[in-house]
């Protein structure tokens, strides 16, 4: 789990301090570890899934699978609760609770129900799976009867009060959503960097193989943010293309501070750290470049039984967010001064694990 990946490396200069860090991760992953076995909530959260027209049965039966599949991990393997899930197809019957169709009437009535559903410490995630176009200034998904236009979803989506909202367009010219949809405290990702990439995406089989595998978890804490399924989807994206030796005819962006711009997941976000989204050459804070918001928005998450206070939990998370910044900083800093910045978080987070260990034990005594 997270703990033990900061912990001692050969070629420290201090001794003493190298055997007072190992010393560490054996306590640590002891208590850590066991968080995973807890009794876990229902996540605050709710996912919308709608696969659109595919033109022909062979893209119709493709998004409907990728559909099914994004269900399914999201259920399975990312831990959401089977009731947070909703997959509208373009046959119908395929959601998880009764038979609809993705056509726009269903899709504005399920926001509109999960709208008062999601309070303010919630976040609701959109995936939208199939073609798109963008024409006469208006970018559309392509679903049974009239389109979803980038203006409807702007209209509903401005009746929710969540955290986070979250919407991936995996389909082909979605680029056009992003300046309609851009807000503070939105994550969109598009398939395409321009209305212009007017090709069937292959996006959506990446961000799936990511999640199904968990090799989108890619600093192995065990959570999968939106910002590392994302990239590893755009990486995966463009492997693609090179290893057939094809002109790349989609290019993911991620826009989550409310520019209305959006950023490259692969180049331009591989050139841009969180170090340097602080440092003083730019104009404000890290939320003021794409990628921040997106880190702490999770698609799998720690979950704790509802007997641990609020604050213990919000205390750990902050702790695990401090060990990976102090981490991103690991390379311009002494090692002496990286380890000693180090140790009390460590031990500072296991302490705090054990009181959350201690919160959610049953009242009998006996351990979780």
């Amino acid at each position: 789990m997270v703990l033990h990946q900061y912990c001692g490396e050969p070629g420290m200069k201090s001794a003493g301090g190298l055997r007072a860090v190992r010393l560490l991760p054996a306590a640590l992953l002891s208590a850590v570890g066991l968080l995973l076995m807890l009794p876990t909530a229902q996540a605050a959260s709710r996912h919308l899934i709608v696969c659109g027209s595919g033109g022909d049965t062979a893209y119709e039966a493709k998004f409907a699978a990728w559909g099914r599949r994004l269900a399914a991990a999201l259920i399975e393997t990312m831990g959401q609760a089977p009731g947070s899930v909703v997959l509208l197809t373009e046959s119908g019957g395929g959601t998880t609770s009764s038979p609809a169709r993705s056509d726009r009437e269903t899709i504005r009535a399920v926001l509109e129900k999960a709208a008062s559903a999601v309070g303010p410490e919630d976040d609701l995630f959109l995936y939208l799976i199939g073609h798109g176009s963008h024409w006469r200034q208006v970018s559309r998904f392509h679903i049974p009867g009239p389109d979803l236009t980038a203006d409807d979803l702007a209209a509903w989506l401005t009746a929710f009060r969540a955290r986070n909202i979250v919407i991936i367009n995996a389909a082909s010219c979605s680029a056009g959503f992003i300046n309609k949809l851009s807000a503070p405290g939105r994550i969109i990702c598009t398939a395409t960097r321009s209305v212009d990439e007017r090709n069937a995406t292959e996006f959506m089989e990446y961000f799936l193989q990511g999640l199904e595998d968990g090799s989108a978890d890619q600093n192995r804490d065990e959570r999968i943010s939106v910002l590392e399924a994302t990239r590893q989807a755009a990486a995966l994206t463009e492997a693609f293309y090179v290893g057939r030796g094809l002109l790349a005819t989609e290019h993911a962006l991620l826009d989550d501070n409310g520019d209305g711009r959006g950023m490259r997941l692969v180049e331009d976000m591989a050139n841009t750290t969180q170090a340097e989204a602080t440092d003083e050459r730019t104009t404000g804070t890290a939320e003021s470049t794409d990628g921040a918001r997106a880190a702490r928005c999770f698609l799998r998450d720690f979950h704790f039984p509802p007997s641990v206070p609020r604050e213990l939990t919000e205390h750990y998370r902050a702790l695990l967010d401090r060990i990976e910044a102090l981490k991103r900083e690991k390379d311009r800093m002494e090692s002496d001064a990286y380890y000693s910045a180090l140790e009390p978080l460590l031990i500072e987070a296991a302490r705090v694990h054990r009181d959350i260990r201690a919160a959610a034990r049953p009242e009998s005594g006996r351990k979780p």
